[in-house]
């Protein structure tokens, strides 16, 4: 990832914190040669101390690159949005470009097998998205549940290295990046308007 110092987010609370935000992340990990177009999988994943979880289907053939050996890299995009030139003071000296904030975690994937630990995995998930009182997998007949759990393969990632990057106008003059956050205020885009004011504080 292209990571100028200027944008490089350094601090793991805040990373780990814009994962558990926005936690359906894309999973790429490379193929078997040079010729192979690497594999994507978008899914949600969680992070538990320094390992990285999810699950996804069994007839997906990413997850037979999950040896621990191969390398991939774990994407969640936060907020973004794109920024005119004609929010700047001289639009004819400027030219559109895009804020946003993403987090990077990379690895060397290997399937999951322990039963309990898959259990705690879906059980974990649900509950981050259903909330106290929502849907739980136990909930669920338990002949269908193991059916669905037979059609998936769920993976377990060490953290190996862990990156952010936050292009929120810190190039820019102070007043002019906060002028920038305030137009993105009004179309809407609250988060990304949030994380510049907080970055020019």
């Amino acid at each position: 990832m292209f990571l100028p110092e200027v944008f490089n987010l350094t601090e793991s609370e805040r990373i780990l914190s814009d994962i558990a935000k926005n936690s359906f992340g894309l999973l790429i990990s490379a193929g078997d040669s040079a010729e192979h177009i690497p594999f994507t999988t978008p899914l949600p994943m969680i992070i538990d101390g320094a390992v990285l979880y999810g699950h996804m289907a069994r007839a997906n053939p990413h997850w037979r690159l999950f040896d621990g050996e191969r390398v991939a890299q774990a994407v969640f995009m936060g907020p973004h949005a794109y920024i005119s030139p004609t929010w700047y003071p001289d639009p004819s000296k400027s030219v559109p470009t895009w804020n946003y904030t993403l987090a990077r975690v990379i690895g060397r994937p290997k399937v999951l097998d322990d039963d309990a630990k898959i259990t705690w995995l879906m059980n974990t998930l649900s509950h981050k998205y259903e909330g106290d009182g929502g849907w739980a997998p136990d909930l669920t007949d338990p002949a269908f549940m193991a059916g669905m759990r037979r059609g998936i393969v769920a993976f377990h990632m060490t953290v190996d290295q862990i990156d952010g990057k936050a292009k929120l106008s810190q190039n820019k003059p102070q007043d002019v990046a906060q002028s920038v956050a305030d137009r993105l205020r009004d179309q809407g885009e609250t988060e990304l308007s949030d994380a510049m004011h907080k970055t020019f504080k």
